[in-house]
């Protein structure tokens, strides 16, 4: 078995177990347990996720640099550079456009008890919720700072910085080349780590599960059932199309 599948095989054996887990605690353990036991539990999907943050923006910054760098004729980098922003901007468009038309027709958690939610997550989320406005979209897009994107993981402003940083980069010649180089042998040990990353998402996956489980208990499965089965009615009429 490759790799990749013994993953997938574990992440689905996590997610039974998890949801075992979780529903013995749901229809054996006091509310108070359960309030504990989910809090517990789900560290180990933050521990998860807060690790594959970790690794995001060093990933992005040295790949797009040492692919730009390499690349060397700095009309073929223009030429691939604009294609390869005008891919991303359209696929993020068409990204923001299906989010809006599904998170209105699917109505997501209209079926959770969210009276639990704690008050810093509710402000959290609140707070993230602000109008879209052009000034906001620039600043989103355009860094002050690399160091303040990467701690922020703003994607976007470290792939901007990433641009310019590889055109530059390809632009000073010979010099550059123990720059690309060590930042090529960087992005070959994040990719590494990367590895080591994703063999935790198991854990984070039975994390996630039985903290749910325990919580909801297995009528979760149900909820989210209803809207599996319009995702796959939606993909076989566009397959029939």
């Amino acid at each position: 078995m490759k790799t990749s599948g013994k993953l997938t095989f574990y992440i689905l054996i996590a997610m039974l177990a998890g949801a075992i887990l979780g529903y013995i605690v749901y229809t054996n353990a006091s509310p108070s347990f359960v309030i504990s036991f989910s809090k517990n539990i789900k560290l180990l999907t933050t521990i998860f996720l807060r690790l594959v943050q970790m690794i995001i923006s060093p990933l992005v910054f040295t790949t797009l640099v040492v692919g730009i760098a390499k690349l060397g004729d700095l009309k073929t980098v223009g030429r691939i550079g604009g294609k390869a922003m005008l891919w991303f901007i359209s696929a993020s468009l068409m990204s923001l456009l299906l989010g809006m038309v599904l998170v209105n027709f699917f109505k997501p958690g209209a079926g959770l008890d969210i009276s639990t939610a704690s008050t810093d997550a509710v402000k959290d989320l609140s707070d993230k919720n602000i109008s879209f406005t052009i000034e906001k979209f620039v600043e989103h897009v355009v860094p002050k700072s690399l160091i303040a994107a990467m701690v922020e993981n703003e994607i976007l402003q470290i792939v901007v910085f990433s641009i310019f940083f590889g055109v530059a980069t390809a632009a000073f010649g010979e010099k550059a080349k123990p720059v690309v180089k060590a930042l090529d042998a960087v992005s070959h040990i994040i990719l590494t780590m990367v590895g080591y990353v994703m063999k935790f998402a198991p854990f984070g996956v039975f994390g996630a599960i039985a903290a749910v489980i325990a919580t909801n208990g297995l009528s979760i499965f149900g909820f989210y059932a209803k809207y599996f089965a319009y995702f796959l009615i939606g993909i076989a009429l566009l397959w029939a199309v």
